[in-house]
């Protein structure tokens, strides 16, 4: 349970201090500068996810296998360059199509393409703390580098009321916590764990997971994408802003989760085992994720007040999209599952699911909030079950029944008591 809640802390820092700074924004500007801020950032997590998925999936076998070096060192050579390419054409597109209004805007959002290559330059140096349970070292470096990039980006937002200061906060996060990892590993001295080697290759399982990780975030985004598309970027914001708060301890826990528990079942070899040891962490991630249920609350409580009448109708969403928290930790390590289990290209079955309930999602938001939060937990359990089945006999199903159980019940209550 330490390493998980170490693991919860190392990433639900840079969410939370990322939810600080668009609130800040939301504060100080309108729905629609937040929304534009919010494609961006929807472009930046498609590269992002991309390249980093694939990658971070392997890198045990990266670190432990024959020629695994090798193939990491040409990804770091040639990740950062591809990705602040292929970012900045897509805002040299908002430009053009209106999205971003000038030419000003499109520098003021230009250091988020750097983001993604400062992950990708940091990915074997963080994999190596992770696969030697040095948790509570990433979660302090991780705090280190989001202070100073809210120091940074904080500073910036307050003076100029613009979109240079939210740009800035992502990319000097991830810079300095890519910098802080690399300090850190080259004094490593402890062993990395054994992992049986995979029948595929390295590349395949890299290629697979990657693929799996871009359909899985359009599963993720689906709806901000077609509301972007059809509803606008005032819909988009208010959206947003509901989903910073509601989210980000629930997103930041699946992602701690799916970390703690592709390390746990690494030397696990039945489905019994497999089954017992991801029930055993899920169980425990499950009970963190009513403690973040409670911080999405309480947080809506008190920013309700403090950010005005236009954005009530974003808070009052936070109680039923904090449900979210129950499933995504499923969702998340599901795909670990899959891997482990040889059977990475089923990955792909969940997330097409997750793209139909996107469009649904997107539509109902146009109308009632309450409705579409909703069915976004619905979708999620949706996919989780797909992957549990397709799983076979690994699949942890007691914790999926304790979330069920779980998500019911806060939904029934927000319905009585909120909507």
């Amino acid at each position: 349970m330490l390493n998980q809640i170490k693991s919860l802390i190392e990433r639900a820092i840079p969410r939370m201090s990322s939810a600080i700074v668009i609130l800040t924004l939301a504060a100080f500007t309108s729905p629609h500068y937040v929304g534009i801020y919010n494609v961006v950032t929807l472009l930046y997590t498609a590269i992002q996810v991309t390249i980093d998925s694939g990658a971070r999936f392997a890198v045990i076998r990266v670190l432990t296998e024959p020629g695994g070096m090798k193939i990491m060192n040409r990804y770091r050579v040639i990740m950062p360059v591809l990705a602040f390419v292929i970012l900045t054409g897509l805002m040299l597109f908002l430009l053009h199509n209106g999205t971003l209004e000038n030419w000003g805007e499109f520098f003021q959002v230009l250091p988020v393409a750097l983001a993604p290559g400062f992950g990708a330059l940091g990915l074997l140096y963080v994999g190596t703390l992770q696969a030697t349970n040095q948790w509570g070292t990433l979660a302090r470096m991780q705090l280190r580098a989001s202070l100073v990039g809210l120091l940074v980006g904080g500073t910036i937002l307050v003076l100029t009321h613009s979109l240079l200061g939210p740009a800035l906060q992502l990319a000097v996060t991830e810079g300095m916590f890519a910098l802080l990892c690399w300090r850190r590993a080259r004094l490593n001295t402890q062993p990395l764990p054994h992992s049986t080697p995979g029948e595929r290759s390295i590349l395949s399982d890299m290629g697979t997971m990657s693929g799996y990780a871009l359909v899985s975030w359009f599963q993720g985004q689906a709806e901000r994408l077609f509301m972007a598309v059809f509803a606008g970027t005032a819909v988009l914001g208010t959206y947003t802003a509901g989903s910073a708060v509601g989210r980000a301890p629930g997103d930041a826990l699946a992602a701690s989760t799916a970390n703690v528990v592709r390390v746990g079942i690494a030397d696990k070899e039945t489905p019994e085992e497999i089954r017992s040891a991801s029930d055993h962490l899920l169980l425990r991630a499950l009970m963190l994720a009513f403690a973040c249920v409670l911080i999405a609350l309480t947080a809506s409580v008190v920013l309700t007040p403090l950010l005005g009448g236009d954005w009530k109708p974003a808070m009052s969403m936070v109680p039923f999209i904090a449900m979210v928290s129950f499933p995504v930790v499923l969702s998340w390590a599901a795909s670990v599952l899959l891997v482990r289990t040889g059977a990475a290209w089923k990955t792909f079955v969940g997330p097409v699911i997750g793209v139909v309930f996107g469009a649904l999602i997107a539509w109902v938001a146009s109308f009632d909030l309450h409705l579409a939060a909703t069915l976004l937990v619905i979708r999620e359990f949706a996919v989780v079950l797909v992957a549990y089945v397709l799983v076979g006999r690994s699949a942890p199903w007691r914790s999926f029944l304790v979330a069920a159980v779980l998500s019911t019940i806060g939904l029934a209550g927000c319905w009585l008591l909120v909507a």
